[in-house]
Order: C-alpha cells, then sequence, then structure tokens
C-alpha cells in the first residue's frame, strides 16, 4: 500500500512539472532582453505575474524601473505577442503586462500634429481623466510627447491626446510652390486613401509637408501628394524653420473617417473643437 501511495505520489509530480513547464513556455517566450527604457509608468492598476504567468498581486499606479523585457502570446488561436516587462516588487520579481503605460519619460516638442480624425482629449496622460471635449481634425501645437501621447495646446489650455486615426508628428506649416512634371495622384492623407483625382504637370502652391507629403488646397478640399525625385519644390517660406523628422500612425478604421465625421458634425460649434454630452 504504501509503495502504491508513493508512486501515484510521485506521478502527480511528473505530470504537475511537465503542466507547468508547458503552461510556462506557452505564455511567456524564452528569450529576454535589456530594456531599452529603464522606467514604465502605470496609469492604472496592473496584474503582477510569476514567470508562468500566474497572478500574484495588483501593483498600484506609478513609475517603476524595467530589469528586462519580454513577450507573451495572447488572444485565441495562434493569438499575437505582447510586450511584458519584468520589474521588483514586494513579492520579489516579478513580470507585468500593462494596457495603460507609458515608457520612459514625456520630452519636450515644439512639433506639429496633424489629425485626420476626430480624437477626445484629456486632462491627464494616463487618459484616465476625460474632457468629453473632442477636436476636430486640424493641425495642433505640440509641448511635449510621452510615447504615443502628446501634450497639446488648446483653447482651454493644455491636454493630452493619442490619436486613435492617423495623424502626422512633425509636419511643418510652408508657404511653397511645387512644380509638377508628370500627372500626380490626390489622396486623403499619406496612407493611402486615395480620391481618384489628379493633377497635370502645372505649378501647385502648398501649405503644409511632411517627409515628401505635399498637402494642397483643391476642390475636393486638403489633398496630399508625393512630389516624385524629378519634381522640384520653388519659392520656399517656411513658417517653421525646425525640422522635426516625423512618423505615420496607421490605424484600423481609417476607411471610416469620411463617415464618422459626418456623424460628428452636428456637434461642431467652432473650428477647433467639437462638444460632446458627459450624459
Amino acid at each position: 500500500m504504501k509503495k502504491k501511495l508513493v508512486l501515484v505520489i510521485t506521478l502527480a509530480l511528473c505530470v504537475g512539472t511537465l503542466g507547468w513547464e508547458k503552461y510556462s513556455a506557452f505564455a511567456m517566450s524564452t528569450e529576454t532582453n535589456t530594456p531599452k527604457e529603464n522606467t514604465i509608468t502605470l496609469f492604472e492598476n496592473t496584474t503582477l505575474l510569476s514567470d508562468n504567468g500566474t497572478t500574484i498581486g495588483i501593483l498600484a499606479p506609478q513609475t517603476v524601473t524595467i530589469l528586462n523585457t519580454s513577450q507573451r502570446r495572447v488572444g485565441h488561436g495562434e493569438g499575437y505577442l505582447v510586450p511584458i516587462y519584468q520589474i521588483f516588487t514586494w513579492v520579489g520579481k516579478a513580470w507585468i503586462m500593462p494596457f495603460n503605460a507609458a515608457l520612459g519619460e514625456q520630452v519636450p516638442s515644439q512639433a506639429n500634429l496633424e489629425l485626420f480624425g476626430v480624437e477626445p482629449i484629456y486632462f491627464d496622460p494616463g487618459l484616465t481623466k476625460p474632457t468629453w471635449i473632442q477636436l476636430a481634425p486640424q493641425t495642433v501645437k505640440i509641448k511635449s510627447k510621452w510615447g504615443d501621447r502628446y501634450l497639446i495646446e488648446t483653447q482651454n489650455g493644455d491636454r493630452w491626446i493619442a490619436p486613435r486615426y492617423e495623424s502626422l508628428y512633425g509636419m511643418e506649416e510652408v508657404r511653397r510652390e511645387v512644380q509638377l512634371q508628370n500627372e500626380t495622384k490626390l489622396l486623403r492623407s499619406p496612407s493611402g486613401l486615395e480620391t481618384g483625382a489628379a493633377l497635370s504637370p502645372q505649378k501647385v502652391k502648398v501649405n503644409e509637408v511632411w517627409r515628401d507629403w505635399y498637402r494642397t488646397e483643391s476642390w475636393l478640399g486638403p489633398v496630399w501628394f508625393k512630389l516624385p525625385e524629378m519634381d522640384t519644390a520653388v519659392g520656399q517660406s517656411r513658417f517653421n524653420d525646425n525640422h522635426v523628422s516625423g512618423r505615420i500612425r496607421h490605424m484600423m478604421g481609417i476607411n471610416l473617417l469620411k463617415e464618422e465625421l459626418r456623424l460628428h458634425a452636428d456637434f461642431i460649434r467652432d473650428p477647433l473643437v467639437v462638444y460632446c454630452s458627459s450624459g
């Protein structure tokens, strides 16, 4: 009887160990990397995870030091990989997979941000305190940048924004004439949403530049086009001489932009903001 009991316990331990290792391999990437940013700010309560992905505690909003970075697969089927971070806590080393956080610190910036969709603005960088005001598509002035969150100037003071739709960081305001040598397609934005129209070879006045993309006013409203290398720009007179390299943010749902703008049109009170009821 004792031999049978020992055998059963041994088998149970073996099965448990194999199951633990299998789950650990699934939950956590085997590779860890030295973080490029050594801190991360958590804006909401964040779950603490053990090496095998089980919950071991809850961490309140705060800034913590990152020890290592890795990835974890989530979702159904094959799922997708999301970044996770190892930090030191009162229970020792633990992993976090924050859903509302920002790496490093906010960096001062004097760049422009072109918004293509209706975007909500917030009182805080954690986007937990809404103002119940939305910005219509426009160009805004940035005061600081924190990952994909921006502190911008508004009529009501400085507010935070994290664009959900396409946006252009580092767009320059210019007064410039561009000589087009060939027929050039017109797009709603540099992401590739085409208008179906094109410009014949001619001189075109542009008022904004982002990388090698130019914005002009047309019979379709504001449109963008890419300048081929053989074409030239003349008569340049920049409003802002500080060139800031930009990046494009591709967002799902950009093709629904027109419909969303139409639905929000009734709420527009002035060229800057769209007011929404807090109820």
